[in-house]
């Protein structure tokens, strides 16, 4: 029974230097992978940094064409109020009277009862 005593206390002391190898190893890879982690990480972080940055571009210049093209639309609308105002002076009787048969064959067709 010493025989066996032994091999049992030998091979629990080979099955615990091999635990502790494994768990050396266990720890330097962790470092590594650790490190890879941390570098794919920063690569997505550079990567939405600068999807942030050309959104944000991005943003300003839509921006900027629609305040250009609201100013254009604004500066359109002004001039053919003028012009309508110029020709409404000009005449407006004509004006009255195009308004007053528009008016009466519109309550014409509104007021009418269709079956």
């Amino acid at each position: 029974m010493s025989d066996i005593g032994m091999k049992t206390g030998t091979s629990s002391a080979k099955i615990t230097e091999a635990l502790e190898l494994l768990n050396e190893a266990a720890k330097e890879k962790k470092d590594e992978i650790k490190g890879l982690i941390t570098d794919k990480y920063s690569h997505i972080r550079q990567a939405m940094g600068a999807g942030a940055e050309q959104g944000k571009q991005m943003y300003d210049k839509v921006r900027q064409l629609a305040q250009n093209t609201l100013a254009e639309g604004e500066e359109k609308v002004k001039k053919a109020a003028c012009e309508a105002d110029k020709r409404v002076h000009k005449d407006p009787w004509a004006y009255i009277a195009g308004t007053a048969v528009v008016s009466l064959l519109l309550g014409y067709v509104m007021g009418s009862k269709r079956s």
